[in-house]
């Protein structure tokens, strides 16, 4: 492999790049001065003689040189003889914010997933657990050793592969906003991280009291959000003297909604400009991001909305699920209304990055971005064993609905089809057959996934307990077969006959399925059961 590159930063680059992406091809690439059509973007002219690769790219920005590796080698793996290229992202700001509550991401996950955001064509992190007491507890205090040596790799990792870590500081539980001293904590904090080659930093008050709490700032501002205006911008001027090229994003106390709201005018009208406010859509978690919404959040904003997608987090009440399937619902062309989305992850790190390599293909192009031809993308991506990707699809396509939208379970869905088609016409003992047949098939490949030589075990870790149902929804399947081909058929009628033994055994299915806490199969089971015990009591 040879590097023909312009300076150190690029080298780094390619160097990290090719340490970590493993290739059987002799690559010689030169790097040149050039102008993409679009910002971050990258020209690519590419061809191969057996196993050589000989490619120029050209690049406006150091960092460019990540995205186009990545398009270098997804090309190189294909059987075209040439690549000519010029393009780049769509959205601005692309990336992920660790911003969920519960057991947080460790150090050793975020480096990894640093790697995988440079995969997904990504440029952003925003660091802010909700449970970490350095975030929103004890932010006044300064940022002790460990975690300027855990961020300072962080920072370097992240530039290798054009990420940049953003570091936030969540003060509203206890700030008193008059204070100069609180401002200056805050500044305090990021001047640490400065040092160690941030650039972007975030102050967020988010689930924060809406009232104001201290006399002194009762006196001092009409509403919370002067207050918040006020007090971001203070910090703003003295971020900007230290470092006139640094990014401010603010998380407002009202993220969600209509984007017409008095806060949101408020605090848009009093902030600078150059601030980024973040905004969640309609809803906390919204299943539709669209245009509209965006044009009307500017207006009153006074600036396009940073998108902070809480999708596909499942921290709260929604841990009994895993939101593995693709993002669906975002609008083609919203990056022309919008300076960025980052997406809230899962508390499972593994399993997030099936769902966030789709966001970074929907970021990187709208127009071409197709949900489910990304998804298999992405398993493809981070399951290099082909066995062991047909293997865990098969369970994943049990969990593929989403607050996005997906059918949570497509592939029994078309097992119910069949199933129900053929007792709806009688045929009892074909209907169970297929029934009992989907059943012994998930306890088969549940037993597959669960071997010590299954290739991907931190996958396995994390949906362990979700593994659990998905042999219980097995053994419901045979189980439900069997009590169709015990059951008669009233051709008078036109309806399935039975008595109280069946009806009780469909009680004691359904019951096994229910009292297991994990989310699986949407109600693919639950509801024909329902209906068939019905059906058994008319």
């Amino acid at each position: 492999m040879k590097i023909h590159a312009q300076n150190p930063i690029q080298q780094e680059i390619a160097d990290s790049f090719f340490s970590t992406h493993e290739h059987s091809l002799n690559f010689e690439i030169e790097v040149i001065p050039a102008r993409p059509e679009k910002i971050e973007g990258f020209t690519i002219s590419a061809s191969r003689s057996g196993s050589s690769i000989s490619a120029t790219i050209g690049i406006a920005l150091d960092h460019s040189l990540r995205y186009a590796l990545n398009r270098v080698l997804s090309w190189a793996a294909t059987s075209e003889k040439s690549l000519e290229v010029n393009e780049g992202p769509d959205f601005p700001i692309r990336g992920v914010v660790e911003g969920f509550y519960g057991k947080p991401w460790s150090h050793e996950q975020r480096l990894r997933g640093l790697q995988n955001f440079g995969d997904f064509n990504m440029n952003t992190f925003f660091l802010a657990p909700k449970d970490i007491p350095w975030q929103r507890f004890n932010w006044r205090s300064a940022f002790d050793a460990t975690f300027i040596s855990s961020t300072k790799e962080l920072i370097e990792t992240g530039h290798k592969n054009a990420i940049e870590v953003v570091i936030c500081v969540s003060p509203g539980l206890s700030v008193k906003y008059i204070d100069e001293a609180d401002v200056d904590a805050v500044v305090n904090r990021y001047k640490q991280v400065l040092k160690l080659g941030a650039r972007h930093f975030g102050l967020l008050w988010d689930d924060i009291a809406w009232e104001l709490s201290h006399e002194e700032d009762i006196a001092a501002y009409l509403s919370t959000a002067a207050a918040h205006a006020d007090f971001t911008n203070r910090v703003w001027e003295k971020l900007v003297a230290l470092d006139p090229k640094a990014m401010l994003t603010v998380c407002p106390m009202h993220y969600s909604g209509r984007g017409n709201e008095p806060y949101i005018q408020e605090l848009g009208k009093e902030l600078h400009p150059r601030v980024n406010m973040m905004w969640t859509g309609r809803s906390i978690i919204s299943e539709y991001l669209d245009i509209s919404d965006a044009v009307i959040f500017e207006r009153n904003a006074l600036r396009p909305p940073l998108y902070w997608d809480n999708f596909p987090v499942n921290d709260g009440g929604l841990q009994k699920s895993l939101f593995i399937g693709p993002v669906r619902g975002r609008e083609v062309g919203l990056h022309k209304y919008s300076s960025g989305l980052v997406s809230n992850p899962m508390l499972q790190f593994e399993m997030s990055q099936i769902p966030l390599f789709t966001i970074g293909e929907y970021l990187w192009n709208s127009q071409s971005y197709d949900p489910d031809q990304s998804w298999e993308k992405a398993l493809v991506h981070c399951v290099d064993n082909e066995q062991d990707r047909i293997a865990l699809r098969k369970f994943l396509r049990t969990s593929m609905g989403t607050a996005v939208g997906g059918d949570p379970a497509p592939d029994l869905r078309q097992v119910f089809r069949k199933g129900v088609t053929q007792w709806r016409k009688g045929n009892l003992q074909e209907s169970g057959d297929i029934f009992i047949q989907a059943g012994q098939e998930i306890v088969k490949n549940h037993a597959y996934l669960l071997q010590s030589s299954f290739s991907e075990p931190l996958m396995i870790q994390e949906i362990e307990k979700w593994l659990e149902k998905y042999a219980i929804g097995g053994e419901v399947l045979i189980g439900l077969g069997k009590v169709l081909q015990g059951c008669g058929f009233d051709s008078v009628r036109g309806c399935i006959s039975g008595t109280s033994t069946e009806i009780e055994k469909l009680a004691e299915l359904r019951e096994l399925l229910e009292v297991h806490r994990k989310n699986l199969f949407g109600d693919q089971i639950e509801g024909p059961i329902n209906e068939l015990m019905a059906e058994l009591q008319s």
